[in-house]
């Protein structure tokens, strides 16, 4: 018996070993790593740490197409693939992708004199998908490989306007930003996402405890003289707009900085007074170069050359300003040496100035500009139809809107009766359905639907009624005299007259400004238009005078309105302008609190609220006469590739390419 009870127990051992050995086998089977079905090869063998597989960095980064740098005094890893930016560190569980932090589940880690990375993180971060096979112990990497695109071109652009200054810490209208977003590059930009991600800055850190935000610079930044840019061109450029003679509307962009700090080269600290939430949009302004401008007192920098002259201005983007005949064309060439190369692609992009819009869209039937950013509403199936064999099209919403600006210091339109009037006044539907030819929605608000704090509940929609308008009116004290020929309004002896102020060049403008007067005369107001250059236009609107300004806003991706609405931003200067965007001088110490509050926090829903709360106030007081969000359809050339959209339309121009 015990024999027989030995030779069973042996036997069991010996089945139990068979079990055993299958995943003691496996276990010393060593991890294969496929890139694209290609094996990687590896000077230091994978090894698995909770659950993650690590592999030589430089064996995955290079493997993925990106650069990969090694930092020996602050074991950090810098891997870079055109707008890409991954950083790690040795032993730390936190890594940046474009700029922001993440948190691994593993650190890097050094083996044999090589550092391993987590390489589903790496994969991922660059785009690729990750598989894991248990039975041979193979990671898969699928990810599609750079195809390179080619350098050369032109793209040819209209526009209706000159530039009126290409200082970025100064400009404010649509053409100089065309050029300076493309020139000056600032710390951060938006991605698809409409989040901020990596510009001139890799990476940022936030820390609660000190309220301070710190940016790392690319090291291989540089202006267009070939000068790195640096942490002291980052302190310049924000201690210019917080100086007190800066005279731009950017200085509620570091309304909450108490200091700026150069720790090395390319490290720099934003020491904040208190949390500001849309700071990280905020901090994406293009910067200055110091060793230019860095001894130009502050209020003599609108004046200086570098705003105007070709052979001064000096940028660190993809496109430097090479050529500007005023009233003619401005032509920039692509920057060689730009750090996220081999972008750009295109050689040359010009802007063609046109007298109007609708001459600028016949230049685009014609061939003479591969793009027209919103064509002309009557024309878009016509053109849609017949240009289809040569050019493609691109239907958006606009991330902004059409308003008219009412100047609230006005004697007249102090009046809240009176501006209600002029809204209930005017059919702002059939605006949209004979001027936009129904392509664009009535907004009652600042708040449009592409922004994520859109949805204020309540809002008077101010429906089109001559009779409330009439009645409005009569309440404000304005009545028609008897006996009156021509129907004006009158009270006290004063004629209740009014002018709307346009730009030239802007048809649909001009096509609004004609409506709002055909109507305000049907309810006894003195209308007239006056059509100006929009230099002239944006010169009387920072002056405060006007009475009515039909104008638009190109939204940022944060929606915070601090900057339109913020009493502080309609400060005037000793010159008598306006610095920031409150050019109507709306002022309301609710609103002012409200907007504080929403920049105080970083948690949406509560941001979300105070915004809506501020809608609310807003569409009661009408500090604007709102229009419209525009639904714009671009034409593009069909040899124009490349274009990277986001919800907010077109970005990172550097990505476009003529086909071959």
């Amino acid at each position: 018996m015990v024999r027989k009870s030995m030779l069973g127990l042996v036997v069991v051992a010996m089945m139990a070993s068979l079990f055993v050995g299958i995943p003691l086998a496996q276990a010393n089977t060593p991890i294969r790593v496929l890139i694209n079905g290609a094996a990687l090869t590896m000077d230091v063998a994978p090894v698995i740490q909770s659950g993650r597989t690590l592999v030589p960095m430089r064996a995955i980064f290079e493997a993925m197409g990106a650069q990969v740098h090694w930092d020996d005094a602050t074991s950090t890893i810098r891997a870079y693939r055109r707008e890409s930016a991954i950083v790690l560190q040795l032993g730390n569980r936190k890594a940046w992708v474009n700029g922001p932090a993440v948190q691994l589940d593993v650190a890097p880690v050094a083996i044999s004199g090589r550092t391993l990375v987590p390489l589903r993180f790496v994969a991922e971060a660059l785009g690729a998908e990750v598989g894991w096979e248990d039975a041979t112990r193979t990671v898969t990497v699928k990810h599609t490989p750079y195809v390179a695109k080619p350098v050369g071109g032109t793209i040819t652009y209209g526009q209706t306007a000159d530039p009126v200054m290409l200082n970025p810490i100064l400009g404010t209208d649509t053409a100089s930003s065309a050029v300076y977003g493309r020139t000056n590059w600032g710390l951060t930009r938006g991605n698809q996402k409409t989040e901020p991600s990596n510009a001139l800055a890799d990476r940022w850190d936030w820390d609660p405890q000190t309220l301070t935000w710190r940016f790392w610079l690319n090291p291989n930044a540089k202006w267009h003289d070939g000068v790195p840019v640096t942490a002291k061109d980052v302190k310049f450029t924000f201690d210019t707009v917080m100086h007190a003679d800066y005279d731009g509307a950017r200085k509620s962009s570091v309304s909450q900085v108490a200091e700026i700090v150069e720790i090395d080269k390319h490290i720099v600290d934003f020491k904040m007074k208190k949390v500001d939430a849309p700071f990280l949009f905020n901090i994406g302004l293009g910067l200055l170069p110091h060793h230019v401008l860095g001894n130009v007192p502050v209020k003599e920098h609108r004046a200086h050359a570098y705003s105007r002259d070709p052979k001064v201005f000096l940028g660190n983007g993809p496109y430097i300003l090479d050529r500007w005949v005023s009233g003619q064309y401005v032509e920039l060439k692509r920057n060689p040496n730009f750090f996220q190369g081999p972008r750009p692609y295109l050689e040359r992009v010009v802007f063609k100035n046109y007298p109007d819009l609708n001459v600028m869209q016949t230049a685009f039937e014609n061939g003479d500009i591969d793009w027209y950013g919103a064509l002309q509403t009557d024309h878009i199936e016509r053109i849609m139809k017949q240009h289809a064999d040569r050019a493609y099209f691109k239907e958006l919403p606009n991330h902004g809107y059409d308003y008219m600006s009412f100047n609230l210091v006005h004697p007249i339109l102090s009046d809240l009766k009176v501006r209600e009037a002029l809204v209930v006044g005017l059919d702002r539907v059939a605006m949209v359905t004979t001027i936009l030819d129904k392509r664009g929605v009535v907004i009652h608000a600042h708040q449009i639907p592409t922004t994520w704090a859109t949805g204020a509940t309540g809002l008077n929609h101010y429906s089109h009624s001559a009779v409330r308008a009439r009645q409005l009116l009569t309440e404000a004290g304005w009545v028609v005299p008897a006996g009156s020929k021509d129907g004006v309004r009158m009270k006290d002896g004063q004629r209740l007259t009014l002018k709307v102020i346009w730009n030239s060049g802007n048809t649909i403008r001009g096509d609004v400004a004609s409506m709002a007067v055909s109507y305000w005369k049907r309810i006894g107001v003195e209308a007239s238009e006056e059509v100006l250059e929009w230099s002239v236009v944006l010169s009387r609107f920072s002056s405060g005078q006007y009475d009515l300004l039909i104008i638009g806003w190109a939204l940022g991706l944060d929606p915070d309105p601090y900057p339109m609405f913020h009493s502080s931003q309609a400060a005037k200067d000793a010159a008598g302008l306006i610095g920031g965007f409150n050019r109507g001088q709306y002022k309301n110490p609710e609103v002012d609190k409200l907007l504080e509050a929403a920049r105080e926090t970083i948690d949406i829903a509560e941001r979300r609220a105070y915004y809506q709360q501020i809608d609310q106030i807003l569409n009661r007081e009408l500090p604007y006469l709102w229009l419209f969000q525009r639904t714009t359809v671009t034409a593009i050339a069909n040899r124009i590739q490349g274009i990277t959209w986001a919800p907010t339309g077109n970005i990172w121009v550097e990505t476009m390419f003529i086909k071959p």
